[in-house]
């Protein structure tokens, strides 16, 4: 082990060397120091008060806090929410334009693999949806909301893992820490009870009903004031990426934090949890002593620092560092592991503007107004005057004071007296509705968070459709602002998971995911990200709306249906560009509609390069047909001139003085002919002796 490094000497010792006191030293001074920040301070004073807001509760300095009559801050929290994340987001991996032709099937193949695989590991095992949703209700409440991503494998060196996932490794760190309990004489423990918890665990691990190790992603949803930027140049929150170190809080108990680090911090700062049951929980304070209470916190700082690329774990008021210092190697491109949610940024404030805080005025009107209202009510209300010793007696008064319903009640005192005399029903005053008008609070709220009764579900205020239209598009607008930051943090979430996936699976663990047709290379991840993109669809978060895609669907079918059938009868006839021009107008059409369908699923796929065009065969075809049609009926013309011929030349010998000389003449030419004929198609002829061509043989028949 190096020797700047802690080394353990036994059960709640330790040796610590003076520069790991030093560095840790440092570091607590920059934590308290990025505490003491006014913009930090102040800003955490009220996330704190935010949430009591929002459970339903006024801030106050007591313990029993006022609970508010209408919580206007859950409310419109639980109209906004489901219009941002409703359902778990589709990760779409494709290749980039820069992607080679021959390439592009392997690198689509491996997108779908891709696409799998962070469905798998990031959207189911990591419950995105749940982490996402507390990290949305965060931004609401604090302005901010911090997600954390980490890999678990190796207990020793994984980072502070909220989430972590169970397996044999916990056990054997309690065995552990058990063990040295046991061994140690002075831990002052009881012995009894931890050799009945050792016999426990020890049967835990051998029912083998856990994983052995865990490898996998790990998604973890920290508090706003519990990430802490230590860089002093950073003025705004939202640019965290390029701050030196950033720090990351875990409360840990002391049990927890022997369990986690081997050791009893001794000089660590204690701390109590403030508030009780059934009362709001307070940040952690001072408890004032250093005993080792079952009850005490412990203030645990995990140091992301960027300039070494180093994780550092200090324990407030500890020397030296919890464990050795050590650098993932499991880290994306922008190596820190969390990522930041942030709505209504001002520039110049270190924190953007919160929901609850720009609503408190308008909530706190709207609460008084109720608050009169129910008041002035009670108070209105008529009440009876009795006279003080008239007619009626005690019991008289009494049996009326008691009465019910319809009760026929009998009194005193004398008959010519009217009751009235002794009874008299009093009104102070009316009440005036319009004096306890909430509709004014409720339109500045809705100007400002963009909520309204479409998105509550219900109507506050009757309305024509033009004004609910509008309302419902500035709701839409809205909404999808926040949508679309919130699918930008989830696409840059997705990117840095297929990076650490690609750095820490092999090919036989993505098979067991993917299935045995998975295409997963074997380069670095700057390698593959060069040829693929990593996005979130648009609006594959946000609440489906079944109306308004079924009313989409009813007018785009056709179009689409249409667009199929002519693009693969343009194909057919070798129209190609015509076809391809088609294709790109779909796909505008598409856009414009916000639709996500997979057009190459559906269309016909163009003519391959190289193919030849159906139309040019198609009229060399005819070309040669009319060829052939013109040769045959040339052909057909020469054998009629020809049998012309032979009927001419016989009508002459029949007419001829000598009909057998002619004959000899005719049938002698006939054969120079053929002969001609013939040289022209076959060698030449065999000669005789003298070199004479023999013409062929001929039987002349005499006439």
């Amino acid at each position: 082990m190096d020797a700047s490094q802690p080394q353990r000497a036994g059960y709640g010792e330790r040796e610590v060397s003076d520069q790991d006191k030093k560095l840790s030293s440092d570091y607590q001074r920059r934590v308290e120091t990025a505490l003491s920040r006014p913009c930090v301070k102040d800003t955490f004073h009220e996330f704190e008060h935010n949430r009591t807001r929002l459970r339903g509760f006024e801030p106050g300095d007591g313990t029993q806090k006022k609970r508010l009559r209408s919580n206007l801050y859950y409310s419109n929290l639980a109209s906004i929410r489901p219009q941002i994340y409703a359902k778990d987001p589709e990760f779409s991996v494709e290749p980039t334009s820069g992607v080679p032709t021959e390439q592009v099937p392997l690198v689509r193949k491996f997108g779908e693999t891709a696409q799998t695989v962070l469905t798998q590991m990031l959207v189911v095992d990591c419950k995105l949806k749940k982490k996402a949703k507390r990290q949305l209700t965060s931004a609401y409440a604090t302005s901010v909301g911090w997600l954390k991503l980490s890999w678990q494998e190796e207990r020793q060196k994984d980072p502070q893992i909220q989430a972590r996932m169970d397996d044999t490794q916990d056990n054997i760190a309690r065995l552990q820490q058990l063990r040295d309990c046991l061994e140690d004489p002075q831990a002052g423990s009881d012995q009894d009870l931890e050799l009945a918890q050792l016999r426990e665990t020890l049967a835990g691990l051998q029912s083998q009903s856990e994983i052995v190790i865990w490898r996998g992603l790990v998604l973890d949803f920290v508090l706003s004031e519990d990430i802490l930027v230590l860089d002093s140049s950073v003025r705004e929150v939202t640019d965290y990426e390029r701050s030196e170190a950033i720090a990351h809080r875990v409360w840990m108990t002391r049990a927890a934090y022997v369990k986690a680090f081997g050791y009893d911090p001794k000089k660590a700062k204690t701390y109590k949890q403030a508030g009780g049951e059934g009362k709001e929980q307070a940040p952690a304070t001072m408890s004032g002593n250093k005993g080792s209470k079952d009850d005490d916190l412990l203030c645990v700082w995990e140091i992301w620092d960027k300039s070494q690329n180093r994780v550092h774990t200090i324990c407030m008021g500890e020397e030296g560092f919890c464990r050795p210092s050590f650098s993932p190697d499991w880290t994306a491109r922008r190596w820190y592991p969390f990522y930041l949610l942030a709505w209504n940024e001002v520039d110049g404030g270190m924190y953007p503007l919160a929901d609850v805080s720009l609503i408190k005025p308008l909530v706190d009107e709207y609460n008084e107004a109720r608050d009169d209202f129910v008041q002035d009510r009670r108070d209105s209300r008529p009440f009876t005057v009795g006279r003080k010793g008239g007619s009626l007696t005690d019991n008289d008064l009494a049996n009326i004071r008691n009465r019910k319903g319809n009760d026929l009640i009998m009194v005193e005192g004398a008959g010519n007296n009217p009751i009235t005399n002794d009874l008299a029903a009093i009104t102070l005053g009316s009440i005036d509705p319009r004096n306890y008008d909430t509709a004014p609070a409720r339109a500045d709220i809705e100007q400002i968070l963009g909520g309204g009764d479409a998105s509550r579900g219900s109507v506050l205020q009757a309305k024509t459709a033009t004004e609910a239209e509008i309302l419902s598009q500035g709701l839409r607008g809205r909404s999808a602002e926040r949508q679309d930051i919130q699918e930008d943090l989830l696409s840059d979430l997705g990117s840095d998971s297929l990076q650490i996936c690609l750095r820490k699976l092999s090919e036989s663990e993505v098979k067991r995911i993917a299935g045995p047709d998975a295409q997963w290379p074997q380069l670095s991840a700057e390698e593959i990200f060069d040829q693929v993109t990593v996005r979130v669809r648009a609006g594959s978060t946000g609440r489906p709306d079944r109306l308004q895609e079924q009313d989409r669907w009813t007018k785009l079918q056709p179009v689409i249906k249409e667009t199929v059938i002519t693009v693969a009868d343009l194909y057919s006839k070798g129209q190609v560009q015509l076809g391809q021009a088609l294709v790109e107008m779909l796909r505008e059409t598409l856009r414009r509609f916000d639709e996500r369908i997979d057009l190459d699923a559906l269309l016909p796929k163009p003519p391959e390069q190289g193919q030849q065009d159906p139309t040019l065969l198609m009229q060399q075809v005819q070309e040669l047909q009319m060829k052939v049609k013109d040769l045959t009926e040339q052909l057909e013309k020469a054998q009629e001139e020809v049998e012309k011929g032979y009927v001419t030349a016989a009508t002459s010998i029949a007419t001829s003085a000598n009909p057998a000389a002619a004959a000899i003449a005719f049938v002698q030419s006939l054969q120079v002919v053929r002969s001609v004929e013939s040289s022209e198609k076959t060698p030449e002829p065999q000669s005789d002796d003298m070199g004479t061509p023999m013409p062929p043989e001929q039987s002349v028949t005499d006439d």
